[in-house]
């Protein structure tokens, strides 16, 4: 009886699962790069998203409570480098309000175009144009950029491919 249950048995040899595995390790190898890129890719737009998201926010904010809402670089961010996060503020005589915290990814680096923050007033409008770049961090060549560009009257646009306006 043992035999005849050997004698069905069908599976794979030592020989065929290694050449599957090799092959599976080969096209992995291949695919890998463009995985890379891709993520990177998903990283930068996100933090975009991310930066349009809060703009909307501030923007819809200052309408809402009839003040002038502030977005603007953490404290730790110097000059015009946002890599570090930003904070959506409201300021009520002395005391300042903070609404919304955006905390950074370290792996995309954001700058832009002009120094200060960006605030909304009452009206929902810009106090002035202002363009945010990004890309991955340590890669100025990168395809994966991408820029958020706001306009006087308070509307953003998001720009794929590229870190300008």
């Amino acid at each position: 009886m043992n035999n005849r249950f050997c004698a069905s048995a069908r599976g794979f040899t030592l020989v065929e699962m290694m050449t599957v595995i090799v092959l599976m390790t080969v096209l992995l190898a291949m695919a890998l790069p463009n995985f890379s890129s891709l993520i990177e890719k998903y990283r930068v737009q996100g933090m975009a998203s991310a930066l349009m998201a809060s703009l909307s926010h501030a923007r819809s904010e200052a309408a809402r409570r009839g003040k002038t809402v502030t977005l603007q670089q953490r404290a730790e961010c110097r000059g015009r480098d946002w890599s570090c996060g930003w904070d959506t503020t409201v300021s009520s005589g002395d005391t300042v309000e903070t609404l919304r915290r955006q905390d950074p990814d370290t792996r995309v680096a954001i700058g832009k175009s002009s120094l200060g923050a960006v605030s909304f007033d009452a009206m929902g409008h810009s106090a002035g144009v202002a363009s945010f770049s990004f890309r991955p961090a340590g890669n100025d060549a990168s395809p994966n950029a991408a820029a958020v560009c706001v306009a006087l009257g308070g509307r953003d646009r998001l720009v794929k491919g590229s870190a300008t306006c």
